[in-house]
C-alpha cells in the first residue's frame, strides 16, 4: 500500500484538513515522517479501534485454544500479550518477552 507522507511542517499545516477527511469518513492512512520518510502513520480512531479489536479477538481465541488443552495462560503472558494486543509492543516484542520469561531468549 502506497501511503501519502506529509512532512513535519506539512502536517503542522495540514492536519486541520486531513482530520476533516476523517471525520467524512475517509480511512485512508497518512504518514508523517522527516524527508518524505514514512515514521507514523495517522488513522481514524475508529480504524485504530478495529485493528486492536482484531489482536484482541486473536488472544481470546488463541487463550481459549490453550484451554481446550487443558492449560492454563500464565499471568504474566496475558500481560504481556495485553500490552501487544494495545499496540505498545509490536509482535517480535511479544514474542521476545513471552521468550524472556521462560528462558528461551
Amino acid at each position: 500500500m502506497l501511503i501519502e507522507t506529509l512532512s513535519v511542517r506539512e502536517t503542522r499545516e495540514q492536519l486541520p484538513s486531513v482530520l476533516e477527511r476523517f471525520r467524512k469518513g475517509d480511512r485512508t492512512p497518512v504518514g508523517v515522517g522527516s524527508h518524505r520518510k514514512t515514521e507514523a502513520i495517522m488513522v481514524p480512531v475508529a480504524v485504530f479501534e478495529e485493528l486492536t479489536a482484531e489482536r484482541t479477538t486473536a488472544l481470546a481465541q488463541a487463550a481459549a485454544s490453550v484451554r481446550a488443552e487443558g492449560l492454563t495462560v500464565a499471568a504474566e503472558v496475558e500481560a504481556i500479550t495485553d500490552r501487544w494486543s494495545r499496540g505498545e509492543l509490536t509482535t517480535a516484542q511479544m514474542r521476545e518477552a513471552v521468550r524472556r520469561l521462560y528462558g528461551a531468549a
